[in-house]
């Protein structure tokens, strides 16, 4: 069913930000944001974070992946050029032992290269996976934008949707940790905390997008903390920084 824009026009600030309105909903919902300070505030936000969560989701071919390709082909014997004039095939010949190896090795590369295939396949299944929950969470009609700078030159982005049950979370200017790992916790009213999952950081300082659960009742926020490398059960530190659900 689509939502009509008269029924709450607000509600759909993150739809606009990534471009997933249609046309008429488009030019009447940027009528509206011609006199309304909230959404024009809000549409800023879910840009940024789109942008900021566009640039942690973009992933490179897994590394090796042409030297093991080019290896491949370097061990596998090529035809030779064929006569002007081929002679006919003799129906009775049977296949020599060299024959049957070279046929051997041909189906030993094709094996090979089927399985980097399958594997890029997965990956970027995985990867549309994972961007569907993104956009899915960005575009939810109750979707609440949260950011902070908890410390010089850090930058983190918070958007929680109830309906969902998800958050996304995003991170930049954070320094590299020797032996240690950034680790993203669900905070609840109760004082528990459930593990959200580790930030992978790279070398510009910006963290993956983590999108996480937050459908359990009480769960009012996220933390995140430093950890042993490979994350803990329960925090073993203080806080860095700290966000509660907007509404």
């Amino acid at each position: 069913m689509r939502r009509s824009l008269s029924q709450d026009p607000h509600r759909l600030s993150g739809a606009y930000a990534l471009d997933a309105l249609p046309d008429d909903e488009r030019t009447r919902f940027e009528d509206h944001l011609s006199g309304c300070a909230a959404c024009v505030q809000e549409v800023r936000g879910f840009s940024e974070t789109a942008a900021l969560l566009g640039a942690t989701a973009a992933a490179s071919p897994p590394e090796g992946l042409r030297e093991r390709v080019m290896a491949e082909i370097a061990r596998t014997r090529q035809l030779a050029p064929p006569p002007e004039r081929l002679p006919a095939p003799d129906l009775r010949r049977r296949w020599g032992w060299g024959t049957r190896l070279v046929l051997a090795a041909c189906l030993a590369v094709v094996l090979a290269l089927g399985a980097v295939v399958v594997d890029q396949v997965g990956q970027v299944r995985e990867l549309r996976e994972r961007e569907q929950l993104i956009t899915s969470v960005l575009t939810a009609p109750d979707a609440e934008y949260t950011s902070g700078e908890p410390d010089d030159g850090v930058r983190m982005t918070l958007v929680h949707s109830e309906e969902r049950g998800r958050i996304v979370f995003g991170a930049q200017g954070l320094e590299d940790l020797e032996g240690r790992d950034y680790q993203l916790w669900i905070t609840h009213e109760n004082g528990a905390v459930t593990p959200a999952g580790l930030l992978a950081v790279d070398a510009e300082g910006v963290a993956d997008a983590v999108v996480a659960d937050a459908a359990a009742e009480g769960a009012e926020g996220v933390a995140v903390t430093i950890e042993p490398e490979g994350g803990s059960e329960q925090p073993t530190t203080e806080p860095i920084a700290a966000m509660t659900f907007e509404g």
